[in-house]
């Protein structure tokens, strides 16, 4: 599970320069980086390892058959001042990902990788900040609003191994990757953002927060069908949902010598119901609250930021079809996601 952050333009690291609004007539060039490894798998908040037996998963973890996901996110961005309160940006993701899965229950038991490859969903964004930022330098407020467009490929499809025959031979099947790498949704949305910040002295607290509101319901596509098959049935687990997330900051940036400092909290997630549109189809809804400690440096326009946030709480909800197995069995169902312990977010980006 990852949520897509636009992580190019976030507040405190503007401040650093002692330039937050993008000025009249003044174009910002960007490039982010995102990398984290998924491993951890929770049911609830519980994590499924050798020291807990919570669904009959013990040492799913340590017995090395659970799933991992690697996961790299570069993304090109740039922004333009229309005037010195209001500016428009384009964000366009790549994504690349690999799946470690374990093999068919055949008696030989090899993992497999599976991966996937493309263009994310472009994101095109408006920010208006409500003071005037030459009399407002202490403190200030910004509204957003953002239209994703579905760019990234919510297709796309890998070999997956079926069995192993008895000399060693690998029978492979071509089927869609797992949702949690595809490199696109297959849904138009629309991102509502605010953001925050008062100087308190030599420290500044900063808060933002944004949320992807996805109106489609599935995109149609079975994850189970041979060679892309769409599936007609209907079913809960087969359908993909195209689901809503979430992400949110509050933490206080200051500086040491020539180096802006930063920590913070970082809480981000996929819904488990949408706020416009229904919820069913397969997705893993859940949520990751990190300690996020971070370091900024700026030069003649040049900005260059890393953050590490560090997951404090993982906690994966129930989903559409959870909600129906639970009142059908009348007992509490709920299915697992895989976390990272952390996670790697680089930016640096150029004002002319």
């Amino acid at each position: 599970m990852d949520v897509p952050v636009n992580g190019t333009h976030d507040l405190e690291k503007l401040q650093a320069e002692g330039t937050y609004n993008l000025a009249k007539g003044k174009w910002q060039t960007a490039f982010g980086y995102r990398q984290f490894r998924s491993f951890r798998h929770f049911v609830g908040s519980v994590e499924q390892n050798a020291e807990n037996t919570a669904n009959g998963t013990a040492a799913r973890d340590r017995a090395g058959s659970n799933v991992i996901n690697h996961v790299y996110a570069p993304t090109l961005g740039v922004a333009y001042g229309v005037t010195n309160q209001f500016s428009v940006a384009a964000d366009l993701p790549y994504f690349h990902a690999h799946r470690r899965s374990p093999g068919p229950p055949t008696g030989r038991n090899p993992t497999f990788v599976t991966a996937a490859s493309g263009i994310g969903d472009l994101t095109l964004t408006s920010r208006y900040w409500l003071g005037d930022p030459k009399t407002n330098s202490h403190q200030n407020l910004s509204f957003g609003l953002g239209f994703k467009l579905p760019t990234g490929n919510d297709r796309a499809e890998d070999d997956f191994l079926v069995r192993v025959e008895n000399d060693g031979t690998r029978i492979t099947e071509r089927r869609p990757v797992d949702q949690s790498i595809q490199p696109g949704d297959g849904g138009w949305g629309f991102i509502p953002e605010v953001q925050a910040f008062k100087a308190f002295g030599r420290y500044v607290a900063f808060a933002s927060g944004s949320y992807l509101i996805n109106p489609r319901e599935t995109n149609d596509f079975n994850r189970n069908g041979p060679n892309g098959a769409i599936d007609t049935s209907g079913a809960e687990n087969h359908l993909l949902s195209v689901a809503d997330q979430y992400a949110a900051r509050i933490g206080v940036a200051t500086s040491v010598k020539t180096v802006g400092v930063n920590l913070g909290l970082r809480w981000e997630g996929t819904r488990g119901s949408d706020l416009i549109g229904g919820d069913r189809g397969r997705r893993r809804p859940g949520y990751t609250l990190g300690l996020d400690p971070g370091l900024s440096y700026g030069w003649h326009g040049n900005f260059v930021s890393l953050n590490v946030p560090i997951a404090i709480r993982r906690v994966r909800n129930q989903n559409f079809a959870d909600k129906l197995a639970s009142e059908e069995s009348g007992r509490f169902e709920n299915g697992d996601a895989a976390f990272a312990d952390y996670a790697i977010v680089l930016g640096f980006s150029r004002r002319f």
